[in-house]
């Protein structure tokens, strides 16, 4: 084993002009003696190179820390050292070799204490910057409900908060199942919220508002290239997004052939491949999937994959539509004006019995959704007081449209003409409350613009 005191000339001018890239290195070998003073050194202490050369370091600097660590093999990082009159932020490290200290090696980390206060404060301000976003990132992704944001004490209503209550604390997928306006996001941020992942993202994602050709990269993400305008660098998908937490599945019947595919892999293998790449990327992601539509009958007839049905139906929650449990009412009447008030500054105190009894006269396709809006129109006719039947039909057409349709609905036996009357009269009523705004209108109806121009084009609206 070669020692540095063994070392050439030519060695050791080949290892000078390595160190002579740092702002400045002195290096000692096993016998405290300056082997390498580099030019920085040289010009930042006033000293002749080749009067510091061959000399013990504790001559030169008898402050020096460099022969303890020659000592005892332990370097000595981020060491505050001063050298004429100047305070330099320095590090010093033992050359070992073979289990024996053959040296030790003293670099300039800051040339000045105010440099090193620099880079402290920058990386501070990064830091923070960072933690800040990780936080919004996280108010972003997090669940806004708990299962007591569940209105009502009726039989369904507390069999499917029960039911929450026991398959949450799992990691098994969980489909919701129920009518536009049932609440199913509120169950699936409750289900999140009683399980384990709480702490962890919860990511919602609105199958029917992403075209076909996005929905694989919004779900899987993509790499830089991948197709004409993807970001550099690529960008994760939500999947990524929702890693050790969950992901909320809206409307998953919408989802294209291809991305059932990808979706039934991610739940197998818990493994999912960005568009444009290669590899696998493993995610810990549980997935909750929400339809209004039933899947068994989508897989009959072939527009969706059985397989992947089978995995989304580990557990179900069938939520009930508002028309089957009235008796909840009177709580998520009061609860919509509790929230109206606090949001408005109105004082409406409640809403009397002649006015629930009218509530119940309605269908409610909308159901919940649909009640709120009721609801906020009435508040705003009243501003105080109780709400009666007048603030309902005030502001409100759906006694006039909506009201009419179910009537002569219920005047035939026919089911399919019967709810083509009740949709058709839910879509009118959007269509006025949105002043003939059909993305507004589709919002209220909570489905998507085309869905919306099917559907009219279907029933004869102009």
């Amino acid at each position: 084993m070669k020692k540095l005191s063994q070392l050439s000339s030519r060695e050791l001018n080949a290892v000078e002009m390595v160190l002579n890239g740092i702002e400045g290195a002195i290096l000692i070998d096993e016998n405290g003696i300056i082997k390498i003073f580099t030019d920085h050194y040289e010009y930042e202490s006033g000293m002749v190179k080749t009067e510091v050369l061959n000399k013990k370091i504790d001559e030169v600097f008898p402050t020096t820390r460099m022969l303890e660590v020659l000592n005892t093999g332990k370097p000595i990082t981020a060491d505050v050292w001063e050298l004429n009159n100047k305070v330099r932020i320095v590090s010093r490290i033992p050359i070992i070799c073979e289990g024996e200290v053959i040296g030790a090696l003293g670099i300039s980390i800051f040339r000045y204490l105010n440099e090193a206060r620099g880079f402290a404060t920058r990386t501070q301000k990064m830091f923070s910057e960072l933690k800040y976003y990780k936080e919004e990132i996280k108010r972003i992704y997090e669940a806004r409900y708990s299962l007591e944001a569940v209105i009502g004490k009726s039989k369904e209503i507390l069999e499917a908060k029960e039911l929450v209550g026991t398959i949450a604390p799992t990691n098994n997928p969980v489909l919701i199942y129920g009518e536009t306006g049932t609440g199913k996001e509120l169950f699936a941020h409750a289900i999140h919220q009683e399980s384990a992942r709480r702490e962890g993202p919860f990511v919602r994602v609105n199958c029917a508002g992403i075209p076909d050709n996005l929905i694989e990269s919004e779900l899987f993400g993509y790499e830089e290239g991948a197709f004409t305008g993807a970001r550099k660098g690529g960008k994760p998908g939500k999947f990524e997004l929702a890693h050790h937490g969950s992901i909320f599945l809206d409307e998953i019947s919408e989802l294209s052939w291809a991305a059932q595919a990808k979706l039934l892999r991610a739940l197998q293998e818990n493994e999912i491949e960005r568009v444009g790449s290669t590899s696998l990327t493993s995610v810990d992601t549980r997935v909750i999937s929400a339809t209004n539509v039933p899947l068994n009958k989508l897989v009959a007839e072939g527009k969706f994959r059985k397989d992947l049905f089978f995995r989304l139906n580990t557990f179900t929650i069938t939520l009930p539509p508002l028309r089957e449990h009235f008796s909840d009412l009177p709580l998520l009447c009061q609860h919509f004006i509790d929230n109206y008030n606090r949001e408005n500054g109105t004082r409406v105190e409640g809403i009397n019995d002649e006015a629930l009894q009218l509530l119940t006269t309605y269908h409610w396709p909308g159901n919940i959704r649909e009640l709120n809006i009721v609801i906020e129109r009435a508040c705003i006719d009243a501003r105080k007081g109780i709400l009666t039947v007048n603030n309902l039909l005030r502001f409100s057409r759906w006694n006039r449209s909506g009201q009419n349709a179910i009537a002569e609905g219920q005047n035939t036996f026919d089911l399919k003409e019967a709810r083509k009357m009740a949709e058709k009269a839910v879509i009118i009523r959007a269509l006025q409350a949105s002043s003939n705004n059909r993305g507004k209108a589709a919002k209220l109806m909570g489905i998507s613009r085309s869905a919306l121009y099917n559907k009219m084009m279907e029933l004869g609206i102009d």
